[in-house]
């Protein structure tokens, strides 16, 4: 198939790894991006650095070192990490022989040089800032020029100002700012963040030669990521076979019924702000704020957390009809923006009200037989779910067991396994087969869609009929990591005299918060749980849902099963 056939990069190896050499030297292994990679790629070069992720990973710690030794620590672990998690230390870049933006990964030449690379992309605040209030410090980082420059480094880690605890320990928050082509949540809080803590708590001489060692080139070529693409089933049978598949697949896209159109998301404004609005130079030293950096609209975090009672609440309601956690955390959700709906538009008749749709991203590796911790950035997509409108007249618990029920049996339909590595033709929407193919379809189009429109190709597989997609209908997007507790869990380490005398240092999990530069129209939900409840971390459009409409959902979605609450808005 010649390269540039809109299914050349499909389960082809098209993306596959190169050595370059310099020489008789090999310096860098390069690779082209796959299509949900160039997609985040495209959002962060040419729209501010939209949907970069943000992260604070909070510990509490204690130390016998010098501030000197103790920055030289913690450089030295995140050297690890990104020798250990390659694509920390990649940058982006066009190469002219094949076209395409791709991955490099520049091979240290010693461990030296490896620990003085990660010092380029790690900062101490310590010394600008005596303290810093975390959902602040996501404000200015969300809504100020890009953090990162993608020709130089894919990520970067601000340590922020320690503060003091009772009994001789400290809290330390690490702020990771990485483009989002390079992680997801699960990579990031079942992966990455765990394995720093790790690397935070291991001797110096334990992490110089675990340095010495995992730099070596054998070492990085076979820890470096596939694209998904890549690892997509092939089409089972003759050329003429997988031609007729694939018409069937574009056909099926343009015939299919959509999902109905959910009722539009209650909390944004009547008219949208058409521009960003800087925040004040508070932070000089970290972020940008010239006009010229600006981004092109403005992005917020809010979060919230069920408390314990009501965890156990909502968990006991998803047992008693026979369904996962995950289930009863959309079915919340809708919940809350059925009764904020309500609140809003009184006055239109229940038969009348449109449903709830909640968009949601799918982990696609059990899909290929990926078993592997996940270590970049994979995402298919779906056309969501939809819950009916229930009026909150009727009771909380009654409205949720039924939502929790269909929320419950249209997300089991998204989790079934593929029986062989090639695909058959199965043409249930929700078979996995299908799912891999069309989202390989969609992945051309949102690449094609989220171009500037000079660098747009014009050329779509669908061709003269277009797909009838669905991600417009939404009333906003939820993404569950479910519990975490397996990942990250207070408690692991000791942070007694003893154990800080035998390292020098040592660090136990707290807290993680994290967002991305959002989307126009965006209002993304990601939910994961934890030991003290349900925690909720909203990335939203700043231009179209005001600050304190974001909070009236905070405290709608925290209260909702709490007695005696009456929604407004």
């Amino acid at each position: 198939m010649q390269a540039d056939h809109w299914l050349s990069r499909y389960a082809s190896d098209y993306h596959a790894w190169r050595k370059v050499y310099s020489g008789q030297d090999l310096i860098a292994y390069q690779r082209p991006l796959g299509l949900v990679e160039t997609a985040f790629d495209i959002d962060g070069i040419h729209y501010g650095g939209r949907a970069d992720v943000n992260s604070a990973f909070t510990v509490e710690a204690r130390t016998s070192l010098t501030v000197d030794d103790f920055r030289q620590r913690i450089t030295l672990a995140w050297a690890n990490l990104r020798i250990l998690h390659v694509l920390l230390m990649a940058t982006v870049v066009r190469d002219s022989a094949f076209t395409s933006r791709e991955f490099k990964l520049e091979i240290p030449a010693s461990s030296r040089e490896a620990v003085e690379n990660a010092a380029s992309t790690i900062r101490f605040l310590q010394n600008s800032h005596e303290r810093i209030e975390i959902d602040d410090f996501f404000k200015h980082c969300t809504n100020s020029g890009r953090v990162i420059d993608s020709d130089k480094s894919l990520s970067e880690l601000l340590v922020l100002p320690s503060e003091p605890l009772h009994g001789g320990t400290f809290r330390l928050t690490f702020f990771l700012v990485a483009a989002h082509e390079t992680c997801d949540g699960l990579v990031l809080l079942g992966n990455w963040w765990p394995h720093f803590l790790r690397l935070l708590n291991t001797p110096v001489a334990g992490l110089e030669r675990s340095l010495e060692h995992e730099r070596l080139p054998q070492r990085l070529w076979a820890r470096l990521p596939r694209a998904q693409e890549d690892l997509y089933p092939r089409v089972q049978g003759s050329i003429a076979r997988q031609r007729w598949y694939w018409a069937i697949m574009r056909v099926l896209r343009h015939v299919r019924k959509p999902p109905p159109q959910g009722f539009f998301n209650p909390l944004k404004q009547a008219k949208r702000r058409d521009h960003a609005i800087l925040p004040p130079p508070k932070y000089p030293d970290v972020f940008e704020y010239s006009e010229e950096k600006k981004p092109p609209i403005n992005g917020h975090r809010i979060g919230a957390v069920l408390s314990r009672t009501v965890t156990d609440r909502l968990e006991r309601l998803a047992r008693a009809v026979g369904a996962s956690v995950g289930a009863a955390c959309f079915a919340l959700v809708g919940l809350s923006m059925m009764e904020l709906e309500e609140a809003k538009n009184p006055q239109v008749p229940l038969e009348q009200r449109q449903p709830f749709v909640g968009s949601f991203p799918i982990n696609p590796r059990p899909f290929f037989g990926f078993t592997s911790l996940a270590d970049s950035c994979m995402l298919t997509f779906s056309d969501g779910i939809w819950l009916p409108f229930l009026p909150s007249d009727l009771p909380v618990e009654a409205r949720l067991r039924l939502l929790i029920r269909q929320a419950h049996r249209q997300l089991g339909m998204y989790q079934k396994r593929l029986r062989s590595d090639k695909l058959k033709g199965s043409w249930d929407p929700t078979d996995p087969a299908r799912v891999i193919a069309s989202s390989y379809l969609v992945g051309l189009e949102r690449i094609e869609d989220k171009k500037p429109e000079h660098l747009r190709s014009g050329i779509s597989p669908q061709g003269a009929y277009p797909a009838k997609w669905s991600l417009g209908t939404a009333t906003c997007g939820i993404s569950s990591m479910g519990s975490v507790k397996k990942f990250l869990q207070s408690g692991k380490y000791k942070l007694d005299e003893k154990a800080t005398e035998e390292t020098g240092f040592v660090a136990d999990y707290r807290s993680c918060r994290t967002c991305v530069r959002a989307r126009d129209g965006e209002f993304l939900v990601g939910v994961s749980g934890m030991d003290d409840g349900m925690t909720f971390d909203v990335s939203y459009d700043g231009n179209e849902i005001s600050e304190e409409v974001a909070s009236f959902w905070r405290s709608n979605i925290e209260s909702i099963l709490e007695p005696n609450v009456v929604a407004r808005l």
